[in-house]
């Protein structure tokens, strides 16, 4: 009777592990959706608030190691240059950064390595690090019932079928 007990309970902690594997494996990270009225190309020229400015180079490189979560990653970066009566000024943008132009702040998106997206919806970039921060929190959450699903399930199994000394 002990093992048959055991061997439920231990298919219980099986099927739970399975169920929250399944949520981790299918789940969607969040999208951060911009309009494509702000998008640019390197040596693109657009004017806002009397200004002129021009992207002047877009770059993507993979890095390897290191960071968060041990994995490498790709760093994008976008150079915006323009004329100010005491010459060219530029400033750096990488991912999800902001940059002050004309007065009004703006964040920068990357989709690829190719353009990029300059929006001023920074309440839609605050958001989306919300429910980024909340995926990756559940995410991680689900792994842990995983992880101890099985372990639960193995010494189950092990101390169920362990011979009786009677």
């Amino acid at each position: 009777m002990q093992r048959r007990a055991v061997a439920v309970a231990a298919a219980l902690f099986l099927v739970v592990g399975a169920l929250s594997l399944g949520l981790v494996l299918t789940a969607d990270a969040p999208e951060l959706n911009l309009e494509d009225d702000n998008v640019f190309q390197e040596n693109d020229r657009f004017t806002y608030g009397g200004q002129t400015y021009t992207v002047a180079s877009i770059e993507a490189s993979e890095s390897s190691g290191g960071g968060h979560g041990g994995g490498g990653g790709t760093t994008y970066e976008a150079v915006i240059e323009w004329q100010t009566e005491s010459g060219t000024q530029s400033t750096s943008l990488g991912q999800h950064s902001t940059v002050t132009l004309s007065g009004d702040e703006f964040f920068a998106h990357f989709e690829s390595g190719e353009e990029v997206v300059l929006s001023a919806d920074t309440q839609q970039l605050r958001q989306h690090n919300y429910d980024t921060e909340q995926y990756h929190t559940h995410t991680n959450g689900l792994w842990g019932v995983t992880i101890l699903s099985g372990i639960v399930a193995i010494l189950l199994i092990g101390i169920g079928y362990m011979p009786s000394r009677y």
